[in-house]
């Protein structure tokens, strides 16, 4: 039997894991020779997910706050960045629900703070409401918009 010369419990010491280890045999080509090991691979630019409005005016019912509407549409968020604080937001996440909108979408709820904001927001033509949710264990009503900015 070995002596152990690590920490009890510490994994056993190694210079490098297997696959960081250098190979000898491989060569590296001098500098102006063509290797393909060193091309630059093509990279993409995605297009942006984000569409922004400025200079929206938006009617909490009991505020109205003026700023930039932000729709991300990869994550499905709305909300509104104005230079008083931080953004507002519009939209609500229903994944706990088992919820996701359709690409385009978000979800506005219609209670509390947000009360009738869905019927304020199509008003202006911001959104335009598809459907009607019933969620959370006091039945509270949700909308299914398309954000329209």
């Amino acid at each position: 039997m070995t002596a152990n010369r690590h920490q009890p419990g510490a994994p056993p010491y190694r210079s490098f894991p297997r696959n960081m280890r250098k190979r000898r045999h491989q060569l590296i080509a001098p500098v102006g020779v063509h290797n393909p090991r060193h091309e630059k691979s093509e990279t993409t630019m995605t297009e942006s997910t984000t569409t922004v409005k400025y200079d929206v005016t938006v009617d909490f019912g009991c505020i109205e706050l003026t700023g930039a509407l932000v729709h991300d549409n990869e994550t499905r968020v709305l909300e509104l960045k104005n230079a008083e604080g931080p953004a507002e937001p519009i939209s609500i996440s229903l994944q706990g629900y088992g919820l996701m909108p359709e690409p385009g979408n978000v979800f506005i709820k219609d209670w509390s703070e947000h009360s009738g904001l869905t019927a304020r927001l199509a008003r202006v033509g911001l959104v335009t409401p598809l459907h009607a949710l019933t969620v959370g264990p006091y039945r509270s009503t949700a909308y299914e918009v398309q954000v329209t900015l």
